[in-house]
């Protein structure tokens, strides 16, 4: 497949997945990036809930041998990330170590690589959002690093041959509800405990 038209396999991950992404794209801190009373404060606190599970994820993903076994173009945007915060005024969170992959193989990481990739079309969406309420000179890095069109194409074209076994596009449906997962787990993390300073400062105000 050399064009940009929805694998077989891509249209199984979208649809095997949706309610996963769909639980993920609407989380409170992610949804508020699209609202029409986000600040400057309110940006930044969300790409800081961000910084950790993007680094996990894109870790699992570019450390492992697959990655550079697959000759896919992927690039790493944590950097940028990191970036965005440092210019708003936030340290970047602490990472922890990345635990070991309990879903093993090239498919389960196929399912990975999805997900982390495909956040780059929403990235975008976000990003033009963000620029229309906090002005285009914010920091905006990270969401808008694209994909290229020709990255794209490689990535659809390994998703079909790779995973043209049921049970191999079965496992690679299992790393990116995974995947989404835990994101969305990190997210729920990091605002639960955002939520409990708000109530300390006020308990104690």
């Amino acid at each position: 497949m050399t064009d940009t038209r929805r694998s077989r396999a891509h249209q199984s991950l979208r649809d095997a997945t949706a309610a996963a992404h769909h639980a993920l794209d609407h989380h409170p801190l992610l949804q508020r990036l699209i609202g029409s009373d986000l600040t400057r404060e309110l940006y930044a606190e969300s790409l800081a809930a961000m910084y950790r599970p993007h680094a996990r994820l894109e870790r699992l993903v570019h450390q492992s041998r697959h990655c550079s076994e697959s000759g896919l173009g992927l690039s790493a945007r944590l950097a940028l990330l990191e970036a965005d915060l440092v210019e708003l005024g936030w340290p970047a969170p602490p990472v922890p170590d990345v635990a070991p992959d309990a879903l093993r193989g090239r498919a389960a990481w196929l399912g990975r690589v999805y997900v982390l990739e495909g956040s780059r079309l929403g990235g975008a969406f976000i990003a033009r959002r963000v620029q229309s309420s906090l002005g285009p000179s914010v920091p905006c890095r990270f969401l808008c690093a694209p994909m290229g069109p020709d990255d794209r194409n490689a990535l659809l074209a390994m998703l079909e041959r790779a995973l043209e076994a049921p049970a191999e596009l079965e496992r690679a449906i299992a790393g990116a509800r995974a995947a989404f997962a835990d994101y969305k787990d990190d997210l729920d993390g990091f605002d639960r405990g955002r939520r409990k300073m708000e109530w300390c400062r006020e308990a104690c105000g």
